[in-house]
């Protein structure tokens, strides 16, 4: 995907999804590279991270069972 730097506004970059222009979003200005400025293009990529996810969903649980007084072992009726 690429974006394009439209502006800065209050800590934020303003990106235009490129080249259609239509849609807009921002991301905080630290993310982009020093010097960045409006009219330049970039490449965005996403790439899932299965092992992150993983890990965030064990913990996720761990927290959830946490709350609700659990173990995390089955109660036995």
């Amino acid at each position: 995907m690429r974006v394009q730097l439209d502006r800065f506004e209050d800590g934020w970059a303003v990106l235009l999804l490129y080249p259609e222009g239509r849609k807009t979003f921002g991301v905080p200005r630290e993310i982009l590279p020093d010097g960045a400025a409006p009219g330049e293009v970039f490449e965005v990529r996403f790439e899932r991270d299965a092992a992150e996810t993983a890990r965030c969903a064990a913990e996720n649980r761990r927290l959830l069972e946490e709350l609700l007084g659990r173990s995390g072992e089955e109660d036995e009726l």
